[in-house]
């Protein structure tokens, strides 16, 4: 066992997790121990890596019954407290829903694979899901023994990893399809995702925060035709429509569970020796919300798709999903019709899904591509002090993102994703 590293020395670890924590988690781990003779928490991701959660890796140095002694990691996930953004994470509810999704719905979706001889993991092993305190508490098994990695944010993946990760969420996607269509609606919050339906005031206060700082930067991106995008730059209530469309879902269309929240860094990834993926994994199941797979799709595609490939490859990455999807939901014996492809590539252009592409963008692609930095935290995202403004204008004018929306403005605005105008004419919101 080589040196502990802590990849954020500026993350406190709550007090409150100790070995004792961990004996249970032992014990169903089945592990034969004497004692654990050293605990040591450290974090378990960088900076700009995770905003809604503390995330911790465990090292526990073992004694065996037989005297041998044996290093094990774990990967622990728990609520941020109040005064460092938990209460707006919080009020979100995340945590229950992904409690829900650990001890319900993933092992159900594994199961229908299993059942056709076909097995499919979605997500590692949950050792411990539990409410307790006033919190909800995670640990999960390391994947990094087992050779799984995060993929490099700032690098975008490669053709080989956009067709590996499509392929998984189609996997995941064709599970939660089928398991609709033999148990019936999933719980009423799975209606919403990153936003709910009565959170106006937080969504608006979040929108006041961001826009001066990212109109700013727009000005300074060397965009032709500049003063056309910063024109047609959304009001908080356009965005705000463009949320609600997205509440109602059409029951004549395909739908399924959306992951809500997939872009690289909430996939584990494992490599061959030549450099390509060998298996994916899901993680973060925090937000999933039910409705066209067009919401992953368009923010998987915006986030996460190399520089090179992002728009090049746009309509081709949507067909590789569809082809994985209707083999799995046949696989799985899907008895409704299959959805086709020219629909799905319609949906990803449909005003109740441009919310996907837009929050992609104004919130959270500037942070996958900006250098690991001890400020990437929720509170310099959403805090309107001074300190947190000069942050944020700091990553609107990075030279990654500038040249990311060099390509992505003008191909959404083309495409009319971008037209939050259309929002305000009530008599053309049909789906």
């Amino acid at each position: 066992m080589g040196e502990i590293t802590n990849p954020n020395e500026n993350l406190c670890v709550p007090k409150w997790i100790s070995a004792d924590y961990f004996v249970k988690v032992l014990e169903k781990d089945g592990e034969d121990y004497a004692e654990i003779s050293k605990f040591t928490a450290v974090a378990a991701t960088p900076p700009g890596e995770n905003f809604t959660s503390v995330m911790l890796r465990i090292h526990l140095d073992l004694v065996l019954k037989d005297g041998s002694r044996k290093h094990k990691t774990y990967v622990m996930k728990t609520m941020l407290d109040d005064d460092c953004g938990g209460r707006e994470i919080n009020n979100l509810e995340m945590f229950p829903k992904e409690l829900e999704m650990y001890a319900k719905f993933l092992p159900a979706f594994e199961k229908l694979y299993k059942d056709v001889g076909k097995p499919v993991k979605l997500a590692p092993r949950c050792l411990l899901a539990e409410a307790r305190d006033n919190r909800i508490n995670f640990v999960f098994e390391d994947l990094i023994p087992k050779g799984f990695v995060n993929a490099d944010r700032k690098k975008g993946l490669n053709m080989d990893g956009m067709r590996r990760t499509l392929q998984k969420l189609a996997e995941f996607h064709a599970a939660s399809a089928v398991y609709f269509e033999k148990n019936g609606p999933y719980p009423e919050n799975f209606k919403f995702s990153i936003v709910k339906e009565n959170g106006y005031e937080s969504f608006k206060q979040i929108f006041d925060a961001k826009v001066l700082q990212f109109k700013e930067a727009m000005a300074t991106w060397g965009l032709k035709d500049a003063d056309k995008y910063l024109e047609k730059f959304p009001t908080v209530d356009q965005y705000w429509k463009s949320v609600t469309r997205g509440f109602a879902t059409a029951e004549n269309s395909f739908n399924v569970l959306n992951h809500a929240d997939c872009w690289s860094s909430n996939v584990m990834y494992s490599y061959r020796e030549n450099g390509t993926v060998d298996d994916t994994l899901l993680i973060d199941y925090q937000i999933c919300k039910w409705g066209s797979p067009a919401e992953d799709l368009l923010f998987l595609i915006t986030i996460s798709a190399a520089k090179d490939i992002r728009i090049r490859e746009y309509e081709h990455f949507v067909a590789i999903y569809h082809e994985h999807l209707t083999e799995c939901l046949q696989l799985l014996g899907y008895k409704k019709d299959l959805p086709k492809l020219r629909d799905l590539q319609m949906d990803m252009y449909r005003e109740n899904n441009s919310f996907y592409a837009f929050f992609a963008v104004f919130n959270l692609l500037a942070v996958v591509l900006f250098p690991t930095d001890k400020d990437s935290n929720i509170n310099s995202l959403l805090s309107p002090s001074e300190e947190a403004q000069r942050f944020r204008l700091k990553l609107y004018t990075s030279p990654a993102f500038k040249e990311a929306m060099l390509d992505i403005l003008p191909f959404y605005y083309n495409r009319g994703v971008f037209n939050f105008c259309d929002y305000d004419d009530e008599s053309n919101m049909a789906s």
